[in-house]
């Protein structure tokens, strides 16, 4: 993408808040649970984000498993091209050793591109999944539904699956694509909902038409 940023600019995620019931609802919106490293570029800016994101089961991205790593670079004419292969494990491992060991004894050298530098920032236009873990009583969709609206965020659904205790029930909202900096405003009030038992869980959503680079 002919960009330099800084990695420590790169918003990051961790993995460790997504639950198996993550997985569960993902699945009823047609789609699974990946790390992602996003980036996408536009005009001086560098739109970068390493997290958790919810990908479609139709993606590309939703085919890897195990060790196996995959990247989509797209392109506005020359659409989708992917690769893949095994990041981890003795083999693929031996592989990259010995291919720069003779990069090396073969005198190669790095291929420099023309950059320059971007600035960063983990903001996407996206839908976003939204999981909350309550001790169950009335008024707690509309009080989210209020926060949401206060900042100008659309829900797009809502997911409750049976066979969880009412007080402490997991349940999902999806909202219409928004700034991810805009949910979050929302998610500091929610989360002081003195029925929240746990923080809420926020997920970008890949769309079809979505193509990271």
């Amino acid at each position: 993408m002919h960009a330099e940023l800084d990695p420590d600019q790169v918003m990051t995620q961790t993995i460790s808040a997504v639950e198996a019931v993550d997985f569960s609802y993902a699945k009823e919106l047609n789609s699974t649970i990946r790390q992602i490293s996003r980036a996408q570029v536009e005009g001086s800016l560098v739109h970068a984000r390493v997290a958790p994101m919810l990908v479609p089961l139709a993606s590309p991205l939703a085919w890897s498993h195990g060790t196996l790593n995959m990247v989509v670079a797209s392109g506005e004419f020359g659409g989708d091209v992917v690769f893949s292969g095994h990041g981890a494990g003795g083999e693929p491992t031996a592989v990259a050793v010995v291919s720069d060991l003779l990069a090396v004894a073969q005198g190669c050298k790095a291929v420099e591109l023309p950059v320059r530098k971007r600035q960063v920032t983990g903001d996407f236009m996206a839908p976003h999944y939204l999981r909350f873990v309550v001790d169950d009583r009335p008024g707690i969709v509309s009080g989210i539904s209020g926060a949401l609206a206060k900042v100008s965020v659309n829900i797009d659904s809502l997911l409750q699956r049976r066979g969880y205790p009412k007080h402490r029930l997991p349940f999902v909202v999806t909202t219409e694509a928004c700034l991810t900096s805009t949910v979050e405003k929302a998610l500091v009030s929610i989360a002081k909902m003195d029925c929240m038992l746990e923080r809420p869980l926020c997920l970008q959503m890949l769309e079809a038409e979505d193509k990271p680079e």
